[in-house]
Formats: structure tokens, sequence, C-alpha cells
């Protein structure tokens, strides 16, 4: 904050800050994920969340993981339904702070296709499982969400069928 605060005050041309979040579910801090965005929205910045994934197993950084794509998914252990619903919790506490700050939040932005196609190997971080299926992730952050990021899902799907991603 110390920073952005002098930029600011010396005339530095910043408009908005990034966030990245690449968290393990039980473990997000959505404490201080809340803290972070008021803070920036005081200095009157908006917020993007540049990276977003919620893993149900691993370490919260992330890592490759001795491969990419479907290199590595075959030894993978598949998430159980206590793991799926809490990651969906996660994601809804999180489309709730980003929906009370909608105001400065900008766009959010998933970090990778689904859960085959993801750097986080083996770690099931996202809403699409690695046959593209929806995982209860998704049905969190749609129900819970307000229409502005209900929009935002559906540009997300719609873009990775474009790719050919569902195909």
């Amino acid at each position: 904050m110390a920073l952005l605060k002098r930029l600011l005050a010396d005339g530095g041309p910043v408009h908005a800050v990034g966030i990245q979040g690449h968290w393990r579910s039980g473990g997000v801090p959505f404490g201080n994920i809340e803290k972070a965005i008021a803070d920036y929205a005081s200095l009157g910045l908006k917020v993007s969340i540049t990276e977003l994934d919620v893993t149900i197993r691993g370490a919260s950084g992330g890592q490759f993981a001795g491969g990419f794509g479907g290199r590595c998914w075959r030894g993978s252990t598949p998430p159980s339904v206590e793991d799926l619903n809490a990651q969906a919790e996660d994601y809804a506490k999180l489309f709730a702070i980003f929906k009370k700050h909608e105001n400065v939040i900008e766009r959010v932005t998933f970090w990778g296709l689904n859960d085959r196609r993801t750097w986080r190997c083996g770690q099931h971080p996202l809403l699409f499982d690695a046959s593209n299926n929806l995982k209860p992730a998704y049905a969190a952050i749609v129900t819970g969400a307000s229409t502005l990021f209900t929009q935002v899902a559906f540009v997300w799907l719609m873009s990775f069928a474009m790719m050919g991603v569902f195909r």
C-alpha cells in the first residue's frame, strides 16, 4: 500500500491493481482478500482478479508437478464429493466478496481451461472437470453471483467453445 500511495501522490499513472489468486480449498484467506480489495478501492483503484484457481489438494502456489495437460492427469486421484463441495463453498465465498465490491472489480480471470488443462496438475482447481463437465463450484458461483458475474462466466464458457475445447 505504501508504494501505491507514493506512486499516486507523485502522479503516477496507476489506475488498477491485479490480484493473483492461486489458493487451496480450506485455506483461502478471505479476510485478507477482502481487505486488499477495500484498501485498493480506498485509493480510487479498480481491481482485477487476474489469475483464479482453488485447488482441492496440493500447495497453494501450484506447480507443474511433472507435466501439463494430459501428461500428468492419468495418475491423479479423483476428488471426493466432500472435496468438490468444499471447493464450491470457497468459490462461492470468493464471489460473494467480489459481488460486494463489484463497483471496483473489473474482471475475474480463471487460470486454466479445465482440470485436465491446468498448470496445477492433479489438484482439480477449476470449474470444469477433466472431461469439461461442470463441477459444483460452477453452480455455486452462478447461483450466488450478480448478473455481471453470470455474464462473465457465460463469456468464459463461450470462449472455450470457440477455441474448440468442448469438441
